[in-house]
C-alpha cells in the first residue's frame, strides 16, 4: 500500500507539473527567489476557462535587494503576486517543480513567514489589525538573513497613516 501511495503521488506530480508546464529552477546557494515568468497555476486554469490569457511576472530578490514592495490600486493584481511568490516558494521547498519560465533561480529558506489575507479570529477577539500586528511581532523577532518574508496588506485594518508608519518601522 505504501508502495502504491508513493507511485500515486509521483504520477500526481506529474501530471500536475505537465499541465501546468512547471519547472525545476535552478538552486542558489546564497538566499535568492528569481521567479522568471511565475504565475499561479489556479488563475491560469480560471483564466483558461474563458480563454483569456494570464500574465506572468519577474519577481528577483537576491543580495542587498531584499524587499519586494508592491504598491497600486486595489484590484490590481498585488495580493495575486505575493500568492505567486508564496506558492513557487512551497513548492520549491518541498522539492517540487515551480510555475515559472526558463533562467529560474532559487533557494531553500530557512525559515518561511506569511502573512497573506484577513486573520481574523472571533476564537481569540482578535481584530484583523492586532492579528497582523501579532504576526509583524513573531516575524522581526525570529526573521533573520536566511528568512523569506512575505507580507501582503501591510498596516492593513487601521487608519492609513499609523497603518504606513507601522509599515515603514518593520520594513
Amino acid at each position: 500500500m505504501e508502495a502504491l501511495e508513493h507511485f500515486d503521488l509521483a504520477r500526481a506530480r506529474a501530471l500536475f507539473s505537465m499541465r501546468y508546464a512547471l519547472i525545476i529552477p535552478e538552486i542558489s546557494p546564497a538566499p535568492t527567489l528569481h521567479l522568471h515568468g511565475a504565475f499561479h497555476p489556479l488563475l491560469a486554469s480560471r483564466l483558461a476557462e474563458d480563454e483569456k490569457d494570464i500574465v506572468r511576472n519577474d519577481i528577483i530578490l537576491y543580495g542587498k535587494n531584499r524587499i519586494l514592495l508592491v504598491s497600486g490600486p486595489n484590484a490590481g493584481g498585488k495580493s495575486v503576486l505575493l500568492k505567486t511568490a508564496a506558492f513557487a516558494q512551497l513548492l520549491f521547498q518541498c522539492g517540487l517543480p515551480v510555475p515559472a519560465g526558463g533562467q529560474t533561480r532559487m533557494s531553500v529558506f530557512n525559515s518561511l513567514f506569511i502573512d497573506i489575507g484577513d486573520k481574523q479570529s472571533i476564537d481569540n477577539d482578535l481584530s484583523t489589525y492586532s492579528s497582523h500586528l501579532l504576526n509583524m511581532k513573531y516575524f522581526t523577532k525570529h526573521a533573520d538573513a536566511g528568512t523569506l518574508v512575505l507580507i501582503d496588506e501591510f498596516g492593513t485594518g487601521t487608519e492609513p497613516a499609523l497603518g504606513g508608519a507601522i509599515a515603514e518601522t518593520i520594513l
